[in-house]
């Protein structure tokens, strides 16, 4: 097992750790007191309830009750936020209650965003048991959910007691879940580490070991880590991780409006290669790393052309994100692989030249 820590100011009251390993639900009363909570709530979705609830029930020290919201993107809005807050109350938790986010993305966003609106906020830990989850969402403490049709409109910053990342969960995942986590992994060796992004587009990422699997998510957490705890509520470098984001929320928005939605990593996928063409435009970015990207998404099993959407509504979609300001669309681009600027600012139309199918 390893362990990291991410300390956030003011220090070390806010510190806490990332355990990172297999099996280790099974030990998770080794690596957490629970003798500080008065009660424990668990929540999750319905696909893991069946794969993992009981395994968890039987490692925690006093029966802990649940809800478990629908699988999907879907239910990550007001009305399962409310459920979850009306359970929570019928569980009668209290301010020294703990809760345990057992699930995927959606499961951290809504769960985490549900333990710090309720009573003010009380502690909650994070399970996280998809790739993207374990890479990406889990660590940081950003809690939200999506309202009115905009991805992530609504939320706050509020740090977890502790994440769990378990890779043993990871055997539960479809394939396509799987590689949709990929996306993160390669991102984080696009913005931040060269050598990185060689390991982890070295072959398929179905063919990495779970010991590879563990270094890999490690070096993740690592990347993610650092960047959050020099810029917490994403006012500066924080935003190095939305390289890809601005295009891809906009597409991944769209799609659930359609019969076939894109997995968040898929969508993160094709917004990285249309942002590193929007950079290769603008002089920022050479014109073979851009098809480096491209190629080396592409052979990781993920999309990277732009769905038949209309150029004016996934720009409709773009503008009501919330890392713009004063109206302008606000991008994280590439300067080469390893290294990408924030606050990057693209005229419209050139914008447009890049969300063109080809």
């Amino acid at each position: 097992m390893k362990t990291l820590s991410i300390t956030l100011p003011p220090a070390p009251k806010r510190a806490y750790p990332i355990y990172i390993g297999s099996n280790l639900i099974e030990q998770i009363a080794t690596l957490v007191d629970f003798r500080k909570y008065s009660n424990i709530f668990i929540i999750t979705d319905k696909t893991i309830k069946k794969l993992l609830l009981n395994k968890l029930q039987r490692q925690l020290p006093t029966e802990a009750k649940y809800i478990a919201v629908p699988s999907g993107e879907t239910a990550k809005d007001i009305s399962h936020l409310t459920n979850i807050w009306k359970a929570m109350i019928d569980a009668q938790l209290d301010r020294k209650s703990l809760i345990i986010n057992l699930g995927g993305g959606v499961v951290g966003d809504i769960g985490g965003f549900a333990a710090a609106t309720y009573m003010r906020g009380i502690p909650f830990i994070n399970i996280p048991t998809t790739l993207l989850a374990q890479v990406d969402e889990s660590v940081g403490g950003k809690t939200m959910i999506d309202f009115d049709g905009i991805k992530n409109i609504v939320g706050t910053f509020y740090q977890p007691a502790a994440v769990i990342i378990d890779v043993a969960t990871l055997q539960t995942l479809p394939k396509r879940e799987l590689l949709s986590g990929w996306a993160e992994i390669i991102k984080h060796g696009l913005i931040q580490d060269k050598k990185y992004f060689k390991t982890v587009t070295s072959k398929d990422p179905l063919s990495f070991s779970e010991s590879e699997l563990v270094d890999i998510i490690t070096r993740s957490c690592e990347i993610k880590s650092a960047i959050v705890q020099n810029d917490e509520t994403e006012t500066g470098k924080r935003k190095l991780v939305n390289f890809g984001h601005t295009i891809g929320h906009a597409i991944e928005a769209l799609s659930l409006e359609t019969n076939e939605p894109l997995r968040h990593g898929e969508a993160v996928s094709i917004g990285m290669v249309a942002e590193a063409n929007l950079a290769q435009q603008i002089g920022l970015l050479n014109k073979e790393y851009a098809q480096r990207i491209k190629v080396k998404l592409a052979a990781a099993g993920l999309p990277t052309d732009i769905p038949d959407f209309p150029t004016d509504a996934i720009i409709a979609k773009m503008k009501s994100d919330k890392k713009n300001v004063g109206g302008k669309i606000n991008f994280t681009l590439l300067k080469q692989i390893g290294e990408a600027l924030i606050d990057q600012t693209v005229p419209e139309e050139l914008i447009k030249t890049v969300l063109i199918k080809p």
